[in-house]
């Protein structure tokens, strides 16, 4: 793994997949619902599609390739390729990665350097509001891990090699964004020292390929391309988010012609688009986005692990992928480790299917009386998650549960989902970096003082489990058939501890234009502009 990281960064041009090259003047038209946007994990969680094409330069990134399907392209998640580092060496030891920055230049016209990058994990890592010191442990801990040697070139230290893989991984994706320190400084006061609160207004503090010309918070944001950076200029000039509550008629502007691009499109309404006219859908072979149901093991009634399980047995798997998803889904085992990745082993798992009678038996043996009431929280701007509380509620009344779905604003359910206030909820979710390290701890991180950290969603902490994923963790090597049994180890206690039902993969909600060209898959399912084209 050292060796071949170290050749792709090694001497390679900051230009390796491009960044759209030059072309005309062109606008896209891109219609969502209300994700409440955030400009960065440093200031909470909401939506962050805009903010990946503005803030969302990283030290390199997974490069792109032509699927052969109209026209989208994918990442290939197991490489790495210069972005704002221009190249990088490794030690022989592969705890020390050496980088060198490329010319970059922010959308403020300061040149990136050292400090930049060593002051954006300083923010990360003492803003409050922040959820990425927690998602990138144990491989990043510490601002100190970073040196700064002169101004383009600083190096990481690792505290063992086996972190050196999923340690490329998070720099390749949103928890690694690379801040204009210059600009972000001058805003900053005593009391936002590291102007995380005048960010969430002012989204012009990064190295992205668009700037933020127009935001207007709940309705609009116009992305303005930026014709010096560092890929190129991107051949899109304008892209304009609108914000359009309505499912269906984010469908009718898209098949109108009125909006290029759709997100968050309904499963049914995705079966109609694909054959077109006009209109194609994005999707994956291997979707990394996961419908889950985290089951908040810190209150009744899931506080008891044999609840938890009964009501995995509860939930109708094969109906919510044919009703719900319309068969652009699919459930391969209850486990959520990429399984295509080498060396994984899926042996072992305990195999949650809908089956009432198991679920109640489980509830008598934890000593719980039927029927078990709690409330099914999900996010007005997912109409999908809706339609699928409704399929569990009706089901699992027949396994010993009496639920009560609650719809709350997506602002709202951002908040819940991190602060551990619900019962249980739906959501939509995954794993950007695809690492079996980064995997198992996204959703099981703890913070220092060993309580869950933000986005643990069962908020649950088991010690066994921790010293299962660390014996992986020490192996040199994470994608080795001894590897495989140890993550399997890791994998097989959270699937029997049950703080996450892992329902189905979901292929991706996005809907296009057939025009539109260099649509992205990402594990982010996020959209970068720099790579479409129109006409």
């Amino acid at each position: 793994m050292a060796s071949a990281l170290a050749l792709a960064g090694c001497g390679s041009s900051p230009n390796a997949s491009g960044g759209g090259g030059g072309g005309g003047n062109s606008t896209l038209v891109v219609v969502t619902p209300d994700t409440s946007w955030t400009w960065a994990l440093d200031n909470g969680f909401g939506g962050l599609e805009p903010s990946m094409n503005v803030v969302g330069a990283t030290l390199v990134r997974n490069p792109y390739a032509a699927t052969g399907k109209n026209g989208i392209v994918a990442q290939n998640v197991s490489k790495y390729e210069p972005y704002l580092a221009k190249s990088w060496t490794v030690s022989k030891n592969s705890t020390v990665i050496t980088f060198h920055l490329a010319d970059a230049v922010s959308e403020q016209g300061n040149p990136i350097t050292s400090d930049d990058v060593i002051w954006s994990w300083e923010r990360r890592f003492k803003s409050p509001t922040s959820i990425s010191p927690s998602i990138q442990a144990p491989q990043i801990t510490a601002v100190k891990q970073f040196h700064k040697i002169d101004d383009k070139t600083f190096t990481v230290t690792l505290a063992q090699p086996g972190y050196l893989s999923t340690f490329f991984g998070l720099i390749a994706n949103v928890t690694a964004y690379i801040y204009d320190a210059k600009y972000l400084e001058a805003h900053a006061t005593p009391s936002d020292p590291y102007a995380v609160k005048f960010s969430t207004t002012h989204a012009n503090y990064g190295f992205g390929p668009y700037s933020v010309t127009n935001y207007q918070p709940g309705v609009s944001a116009t992305l303005t391309a930026n014709s010096n950076f560092v890929l190129g200029a991107p051949k899109i000039k304008t892209i304009i988010y609108k914000i359009v509550p309505d499912e269906g008629t984010r469908v009718n502007l898209l098949k109108s012609g009125d909006a290029n691009v759709a997100l968050d499109i309904a499963p049914s309404d995705l079966v109609n688009l694909q054959e077109g006219p006009g209109t194609a859908i994005l999707s994956a072979p291997n979707p990394n986005s996961y419908m889950e149901m985290p089951l908040l093991t810190n209150r009744a009634p899931f506080n008891n692990p044999l609840v938890r399980q009964a009501m995995e047995y509860a939930i109708p798997y094969n109906q919510i992928i044919q009703n719900v998803f319309h068969g652009l889904a699919f459930r391969k085992s209850p486990g959520f480790l990429r399984s295509d990745a080498p060396g994984y082993d899926g042996s072992g798992f305990t195999d949650f299917t809908y089956d009432p009678a198991k679920a109640k038996a489980l509830l008598a043996q934890a000593g719980v009386s039927a029927p078990v009431s709690y409330t099914l929280t999900v996010s007005a701007a997912e109409p999908d998650m809706q339609e699928a509380a409704v399929q569990i509620q009706t089901y699992a009344k027949a396994a010993g549960f009496n639920i009560t779905i609650k719809q709350v604003p997506a602002s709202a359910f951002g908040q819940g989902r991190t602060d551990h206030t619900f019962q249980a909820f739906l959501l939509l979710d995954y794993s950007i970096t695809l690492t079996p390290s980064y995997e198992l701890n996204v959703y099981t991180a703890k913070n220092s003082d060993a309580s869950p950290a933000g986005n643990n969603l069962g908020a649950w902490v088991d010690p066994a489990f921790y010293a299962a994923k660390a014996k992986a963790d020490a192996l040199a090597d994470p994608y080795t058939p001894a590897a495989g049994k140890l993550w399997n180890a890791a994998e097989r206690i959270f699937i029997d501890q049950a703080p996450i039902a892992f329902i189905a993969q979901i292929q991706p909600t996005t809907a296009f234009r057939t025009d539109i060209k260099g649509i992205t898959w990402r594990s982010d399912q996020w959209i970068d502009w720099s790579q479409a084209s129109k006409g």
